[in-house]
């Protein structure tokens, strides 16, 4: 079973940002894909919410430096 979690990330100032965090996600097992907006300063994440789940999610983005909100 997969879950869609989507965030905002205000943080995300540039393309450079957006890499950042979309490489982070490919490579956390439990996320099979990414999709991270620059422009909507949105990311949108598909789980496996038996092994990973938004909140963890959150935790990870912040651990990077960004601010994420699950929407």
């Amino acid at each position: 079973m997969r879950l869609t979690v989507e965030y905002n990330i205000p943080d995300i100032h540039c393309k450079k940002c957006a890499d950042k965090i979309a490489l982070a996600l490919q490579f956390t097992a439990g996320i099979s894909s990414t999709n991270v907006n620059l422009e909507n300063h949105h990311a949108t994440v598909q789980i496996d919410p038996t092994i990973i789940n938004g909140t963890k999610i959150k935790a990870m983005l912040g651990a990077l430096g960004f601010n994420a909100m699950i929407l």
